[in-house]
């Protein structure tokens, strides 16, 4: 239980009330407003920004951080090629991946550029890198379907 919600649940039953916490999505069903359906389905994920598009304001980057596409600040403007240790260190376009994932990278982790995966036209910084989706299996979200990086194939 978060912290926000043990003090209010803490404070209800000092004070000798109750609380009720939902773990499920909540629907206006049969059993009136507010009632758990059962099913523990995740919501959709949110896309703040578009990577391919990159329409963060000046400073930031669309980077996908916990599972969502969000701005994030730009704390080193690192170039395709240029090593990394994470998010926030990779220029507008860009995202840090494994040496592993790479043709070129010299370092543990390097800058990659994004790429649209239905543009056959899209060139990579290596001759033996392409542009590989950044999402596979077959529960891909819609909106991320075309979003790729350029990495080793495989």
């Amino acid at each position: 239980m978060s912290r926000p919600r043990l003090v209010a649940a803490l404070a209800l039953l000092l004070a000798g009330g109750c609380i009720q916490f939902e773990s499920g999505p909540t629907t206006d069903g049969p059993s009136g407003p507010g009632t758990t359906t059962g099913d523990d389905e995740e919501p959709p994920p949110v896309v703040e920004c578009d990577p391919l598009a990159q329409s963060c304001p000046d400073g930031q980057a669309c980077s996908l951080v916990g599972g969502d596409f969000v701005c994030i600040e730009v704390a080193i403007a690192g170039a395709a090629g240029d090593a990394c240790q994470g998010s926030g260190e990779c220029g507008p376009g860009l995202v840090c991946l494994s040496a592993v994932a790479l043709g070129d990278c010299e370092a543990g982790s390097c800058c990659s550029s994004l790429c649209e995966v239905s543009d056959t036209s899209a060139q990579c910084g290596s001759a033996s890198e392409v542009c590989a989706p950044v999402f596979s299996g077959d529960n891909v979200p819609p909106m991320w379907a075309d979003y790729g990086v350029c990495r080793l194939p495989g």
